[in-house]
Parts: C-alpha cells; structure tokens; sequence
C-alpha cells in the first residue's frame, strides 16, 4: 500500500526544488542528438552501486518530467 504522507511529501519537495533547467535542457538535448550512451556494466559493479544506480534513475526521471511540464 502507499504512504500517501510520503508521496505528499515527496511532491511538495520536488515543487519546491531549483530545478538546474539550462543543464537538464542540455543533457536531455545530447540524449536526444545521440541516443542512450551504450554501458557496459558488470553485474558485481551494479549490485555494489545498486542505490547509486538506483538513485541516479530516480533523479533523471525526476529531470525529465521536470521538463515535461516546463
């Protein structure tokens, strides 16, 4: 079940960031031009980084809706 505290929390952080738009714009621009960037990782490096890994994600998707509405 959802915490919808959490998730309430979550949204009104995110409303409330300074959001770094020229970087973003250009990072999504790059992705756009090239494409995703080809890594390859090794299974031992993602588990020993899994919250990098993961928080990376989470932050990108963030970005990425950040312009969706921008």
């Amino acid at each position: 079940m959802a915490d919808y505290e959490a998730l309430k929390t979550r949204v009104q952080e995110l409303a409330e960031k300074a959001w770094d738009a020229p970087a973003i714009e250009a990072w999504f621009k790059k992705l756009t031009a090239e494409g995703i960037p080809k890594k390859t990782l090794l299974v031992d490096e993602i588990i020993a980084n899994k919250e990098q890994v993961l928080e990376r994600v989470q932050r990108r998707g963030e970005e990425c809706e950040f312009l969706s509405h921008s």
